[in-house]
């Protein structure tokens, strides 16, 4: 009994953990677009990116990504990016995106 006890204690300062971590934020100029609004725009590239944040910790897996992605897009010298749809996976989360320049 002790040692479920000890086990679920660790878990939950685990969990509590992961849930107090402060987000990074994206602070460039790159915008998240759609498809129809980047129409007349100079499409850059595709991106992708991946996180080994699986199953509970997907989404935060993806807005990893995200983040990731939006840098290399402003590197890239993107004004604009339009997400690909995520997939969360068992042994993986990835993500993809096209890097656009709008005038």
């Amino acid at each position: 009994m002790k040692h479920i006890l000890t086990t679920l204690s660790v878990l939950t300062a685990f969990a509590l953990g992961a849930c107090t971590t402060t987000p990074r934020q994206y602070s460039g100029d790159v915008m998240v677009s759609t498809a129809q609004a980047t129409e007349r725009c100079e499409i850059l590239g595709e991106l992708s990116g991946s996180s080994g944040l699986t199953g509970l910790f997907g989404l935060k897996g993806v807005d990893d990504i995200r983040l990731d992605l939006m840098r290399r897009a402003e590197a890239m010298g993107a004004t604009h990016v339009v997400w690909g749809k995520p997939n969360v996976g068992y042994f993986s989360t990835t993500e993809t995106a096209r890097a656009y320049r709008c005038k």
